[in-house]
This record gives C-alpha cells, sequence and structure tokens, in this order.
C-alpha cells in the first residue's frame, strides 16, 4: 500500500491497549499517539507491517470515550467517528452486538473472552481463634462433658480405693485433664475396673491430640477467609453496589433481571474495577482477561479481586477489530488476522502480559508462623494472668484485713 495512512481510534483497555508512550507531532493528525503495548497495539502493527501502511493511532481525551449507536445509526464519541469514515478502525476489546454489525463490518475474531461478575475477594479471617476453631462446638461440648463425667467417675473410685484421698475432686480432674493433653500423671488404680477405664479413656485422649495437633499445623501455616461472594444472589443479599459499562446494562434487560437492570449503575470500566480492588463497595461486570490485568497491577502479587468460576459467566464473546463500513482491506485484514491466530501469536502477546500468576484455587503459599497465627494462645496466657494476679492482690488484701482484725480485737496483747 507504499504507506497508505490507516487510521485508528484506540480505547485503553488494559492488556488489550495499554496506556500510550508519549504523544507525537504530526502535520496532517492531532491526537495522535504512539503506542507500544497491548495484544491488540502489536496485532495492528503486524497488520500495518504486512499490509505496508502506515499507523497513526488517536486517543479520545475523555477515558472510554466509546459514545453509542441507535438502531438507526444515529451515533456519538468514537462511534461517530467511525460511522462518519474520519477513522478507519477501532480497538480495545470490542466485542460485537446486533446494532454493531450492521453498520460497522467487525473482523473475525482473533481471542475469546468471558464477561462475568467481579467482586472483592474475601478477606483472611481473624486468627485469635485459630486454637478453638479446629474442633466444631459440638466436639467441643462433647469432649468438654466427657472430661468432667470421667473426672468424677476417677475421683469416687481413687476414693473408694485410697479412704485418705481427699472428697473434693479438683485433684483429680487435674489428672483426668493431664491425660487428656498428654502430660504424665496417675491415679496408680488397683482394681480392673478403674483400669480399664483409665486405659479407655488414654486411647480417646491420644486420639484427640493427635487430631488436634495435626489439624493446628494445617490451620497456622495455611490462612484462612472469611465467606467469599460467589452468585449474584450473595451480591444482591450484601446491599453491594453493582454495575459496569453501559453496553452490559441490556443483557439483563433480555434476560429478564428487571432488578439489575434497575439498580446497574454505569462507570468506565477503569473506574469499577479499582472500586472493587481498592474501596471494596462494588461489584462490576468485567472482561475476565481484564480483570485479572487489573487485579495483578493493583494488588502488586496479592490478589484483590474475585471473579465469577467459568461455570457462572454471563456469557463468552470474540474479540474484534471494528472497521467502517465497506473498508476495503476487510478481507486482507482478516487473512493477516488468521495467519498471526494460527502461529499462537496472540497467546503468546497475552501471556507476556501476566508476570504474576496465582495458584489456580486462589489461595496463598504454605505462610511462615508469626504472632498473629498464635494469637489466640498468647491472649488466652494474658487473661489468665491477668486473673491469677487479681485473685492474688484479693488474697493479699483479705489476708491483711483478717490480720488487722485479729490485732484490733479487745484485749490483744494485754498481760493476765
Amino acid at each position: 500500500m507504499n504507506g497508505c495512512p490507516l487510521t485508528i481510534q484506540a480505547m485503553v483497555a488494559e492488556p488489550y491497549v495499554m496506556n500510550p508512550k508519549r504523544k507525537s507531532f504530526s502535520k496532517s493528525y492531532a491526537n495522535n499517539y504512539e503506542f507500544d503495548k497491548g495484544g491488540e497495539v502489536n496485532l495492528v502493527k503486524t497488520i500495518g507491517e504486512f499490509t505496508n501502511m502506515s499507523l497513526h493511532m488517536f486517543l479520545s481525551e475523555n477515558e472510554e470515550e466509546w459514545g453509542t449507536i441507535s438502531k438507526n445509526g444515529t451515533a456519538t464519541g468514537a462511534f461517530l467517528m467511525l460511522r462518519n469514515s474520519t477513522i478507519d478502525l477501532m480497538i480495545g476489546n470490542i466485542e460485537v452486538t446486533k446494532i454493531l454489525r450492521r453498520w460497522f463490518h467487525p473482523t473475525v475474531s482473533y481471542t475469546q473472552d468471558e464477561m462475568t461478575w467481579c467482586v472483592p475477594r474475601a478477606e483472611k479471617a481473624a486468627t485469635w481463634d485459630n486454637l478453638v476453631i479446629i474442633f466444631q462446638w459440638p466436639t467441643w461440648a462433647a469432649t468438654f462433658t466427657i472430661f468432667i463425667i470421667l473426672g468424677l467417675i476417677f475421683h469416687y473410685m481413687h476414693y473408694i480405693e485410697n479412704r485418705k484421698a481427699s472428697k473434693w475432686p479438683e485433684k483429680s480432674l487435674l489428672i483426668t485433664l493431664n491425660m487428656l493433653l498428654g502430660w504424665s500423671a496417675s491415679f496408680k488404680p488397683k482394681g480392673s475396673a478403674f483400669r480399664i477405664l483409665i486405659f479407655s479413656w488414654l486411647c480417646f485422649s491420644f486420639n484427640m491430640g493427635v487430631s488436634y495437633e495435626s489439624l493446628l499445623r494445617s490451620f497456622l501455616m495455611h490462612p484462612r477467609y472469611e465467606r467469599q461472594i460467589s452468585t449474584v444472589t450473595d451480591i444482591v443479599r450484601s446491599g453491594m453496589a453493582f454495575g459496569g459499562r453501559e453496553i452490559h446494562r441490556s443483557y439483563f434487560k433480555a434476560n429478564n433481571s428487571s432488578y439489575l437492570h434497575r439498580n446497574y449503575k454505569t462507570t468506565a470500566f477503569s473506574e469499577g474495577i479499582k472500586r472493587v480492588a481498592l474501596r471494596r463497595d462494588f461489584a462490576v461486570v468485567a472482561s475476565r482477561r481484564q480483570a485479572a490485568y487489573y487485579d495483578q497491577r493493583l494488588g502488586r502479587g496479592k490478589r484483590l479481586i474475585y471473579c465469577f468460576p467459568e461455570s457462572s459467566n454471563l456469557y463468552k464473546y470474540g474479540v474484534v477489530l471494528l472497521a467502517r463500513k465497506w473498508f476495503p482491506m476487510m478481507k486482507r485484514f482478516n487473512s493477516i488476522i488468521r495467519s498471526v491466530t494460527e502461529n499462537g501469536l496472540i497467546e503468546k502477546w497475552n501471556k507476556e502480559l501476566f508476570i504474576h500468576r496465582a495458584s489456580p484455587d486462589g489461595m496463598e503459599d504454605i505462610l511462615p508462623l508469626s504472632i498473629e497465627h498464635l494469637l489466640g494462645a498468647f491472649a488466652f496466657i494474658g487473661i489468665m494472668y491477668a486473673i491469677s494476679t487479681f485473685v492474688f492482690c484479693v488474697e493479699i488484701i483479705l489476708g491483711w484485713i483478717e490480720r488487722r482484725k485479729f490485732f484490733c480485737q479487745p484485749g490483744y496483747g494485754v498481760r493476765k
């Protein structure tokens, strides 16, 4: 084409179209920018090289100024420029609708993306109850009940065998607790029934101790999370605001979701996804690939955004480049796009932009133990020390009061 100009309106839609590197000055075109990164940027550059066309890429002054187009062809924004043939192409993660196909000519789809709900990722659960939450409350209640009953039985049998033992069961309960914790303690039983009961209690204590220790290691070294919002019903029940680009509102009207359609808040994608990740008070309809990229960029290795699984997608769509009506180079462009796709360049360009990859289930790696993990143990021992100190002070005060009463009795110190 001997350097014929190919004018392109770029909509920043990371990672498809990244922010421009700089503004380039041109006598023929205003708002001409130099784009360096992005899957679609690489694609149009490849098209330009194969067709020997010079690229002129423009950027709107306002963010994501797509504009609108009605059924009768009335358009605004970037769609108006394409409708008037001011530009040749539009790029920026474009999905084809019936109206767009009517008034423009999309290229063949070069990749697929998914439209889904993205919400704030669940925060880590509190750690103060790590030592208790290992077992469910019915398990703790059953263990405590068995401990009290067997402690009293052990005390009775020990008292029968040894009449010199105390009638109060506190010592027997402590010995029973020691056996449960795996510490050295013994009643020195004489009768067969007493020995069988102690053996049974030791077996039960061993099983509980091993189970508790193995589960405790897992709980301390793997982070736990609060309940994750994972359905549209969860979004509605949480009272969280939701929305996205205006183009997606019609989906809910077409699928008889009147509540979602009525309460849908129109916002730019970048603003919506930042609100999800940073303010954590919004649910956004988003492209899965774009959401994953923003999660990587905003979180810097930490997962901030949770997108619903593939089974809960709103829909899948093919990503295209959008050309003006009756664009003469369409057939040649489609041939180049097919060749690039078949050679795996699209997949390569997409992977290059995703550096930090988290595990498939979204869980973080094993963490080293810290004070935060053992907060419950430190809090418990602190409370017990405080109670012991309080009781000790009360005993000292009561002892001092008793001695004062004794010394102040009439006749104390008078010799007869």
